[in-house]
């Protein structure tokens, strides 16, 4: 017979050996790496978690950073209907007219307290410039101020009033509006229903 028919078991035992041995002393191929050094599959693995922290949800605004809307009632000043919101409560009247991008043309507010007394505005997060007048229980404007936007410098009446009117910047010169002005406030919008309290600072903590 020929050897080549024929399988030595011993030597093909000391071959499988060599070529086990050969092959734990081979290297292990190393991890593709990026630009910057890192490996491939360790950038890949950061960008993920950089994008799933993008995508998680901005918080939602706090309810107290919201303009608030309130009921409006029709006065009159100098004989120019308008109609305004009312703040005639501690809260309504110390928010004001707070986180108001804009102003339409004839937005305004009208601040009714429990008695004359002598009061003081600032523009803590009030976003737009406002014309503020000073209104005494009888309907007397006593006095006019010009209130520039975020102005934290209170501005005080000269003496005791018992209303405030918020307008646009410019509203009250524009409609011939000053001082001794009469403003018709209807009763049941002069009645404020926190009867008793004195008021205080109110467009502002």
């Amino acid at each position: 017979m020929s050897e080549l028919g024929t399988r030595n078991p011993e030597r093909g035992t000391e071959k499988q050996e060599r070529e086990r041995l050969a092959a734990s002393q081979r290297p292990l191929p190393r991890a593709r790496r990026g630009s910057g050094g890192w490996p491939a599959a360790s950038i890949t693995v950061l960008l993920c978690s950089a994008l799933c922290l993008g995508c998680e949800r901005s918080p939602a605004p706090s309810h107290k950073d919201q303009p608030q809307r309130l009921a409006t009632a029709a006065i009159r000043i100098a004989g120019v209907p308008l109609r305004v919101e009312v703040a005639n409560t501690e809260e309504t009247r110390r928010k004001g007219m707070m986180f108001r991008p804009r102003l339409g043309p004839d937005e305004a507010m009208l601040f009714v307290f429990d008695r004359d007394a002598n009061l003081s505005f600032w523009m803590k997060n009030t976003d737009v410039d406002l014309d503020l007048a000073y209104i005494r229980s009888d309907g007397l404007i006593t006095q006019v101020e010009h209130m520039k936007a975020h102005d934290l410098e209170p501005v005080f009446s000269r003496e005791p009033v018992r209303f405030a009117l918020e307008a646009p910047a410019g509203w009250l010169e524009a409609h011939g509006v000053g001082v001794e002005a009469r403003v018709e406030i209807p009763p049941d919008v002069a009645a404020a229903p926190s009867a008793g309290r004195m008021p205080g600072s109110e467009t502002g903590p």
